[in-house]
């Protein structure tokens, strides 16, 4: 994700999770700043987008913001921006949770569980990972196939339902017969759809490769 000691932006539009997500970037050995401006946003090297709610709450809120212009054209300038469970969401194309149009930046729509297994998707689940990706290279000792993550989330980006770009994906999961999105990378942009809520040790690795 960045290089040990790089100022690594927290985008603060009323989440309520930064100080998990903070805790997690600072224990990797990173600088961690809060951004509420597009002036400050144009300070840190790196930028995170983490989030919990839904994503037409993060979207109301990045528009009070003036953020949304921003943010689209931070992650065309070609630095790092990583998007974080909502911050996942809004990213990309659709969300169903609120029915809206979201960033456009990622090639996915996310939408909701379809299953019979209880919603939301809650508890520790194991993951699949693109060997094949270039990030998966770059943190493959600290990335395992036995690897688990803790979700909470009725909604996803569903590989069947978009067909999802193979090159975009880093990591996968299955619930209830369905396999979602973990994490994707397109060129300097990435997302992750592990819950923020309370990030453990084990989400840190993901979060170093990103």
């Amino acid at each position: 994700m960045a290089e040990n000691g790089s100022l690594v932006g927290l985008l603060d539009y009323g989440a309520g999770n930064l100080g998990s997500v903070a805790r997690a970037i600072s224990s990797l050995g990173y600088q961690v700043k809060s951004i509420k401006t597009h002036d400050e946003m144009l300070s840190v090297d790196h930028l995170i987008f983490p989030g919990v709610g839904s994503a037409k709450q993060a979207m109301n809120s990045l528009g009070r913001m003036d953020l949304i212009a921003p943010l689209k054209d931070y992650a065309a300038s070609g630095r790092p921006l990583l998007g974080i469970c909502v911050g996942m969401q809004v990213l990309g194309q659709w969300s169903d949770e609120g029915s809206l149009k979201c960033l456009g930046i990622f090639p996915y729509n996310v939408t909701k569980f379809e299953c019979e297994e209880p919603v939301p998707h809650m508890g520790w689940n194991s993951v699949c990972w693109n060997d094949r990706h270039p990030a998966h290279a770059q943190g493959s000792s600290r990335l395992t196939e036995s690897s688990n993550f803790y979700f909470v989330h009725s909604y996803a980006a569903f590989i069947s339902r978009d067909g999802f770009p193979y090159s975009y994906l880093l990591a996968e999961s299955e619930y209830g017969g369905q396999k979602f999105v973990i994490s994707s990378h397109k060129e300097m942009c990435g997302v992750l759809n592990v819950t923020s809520k309370k990030v453990v040790v084990r989400d840190y690795n993901l979060l170093r490769t990103s």
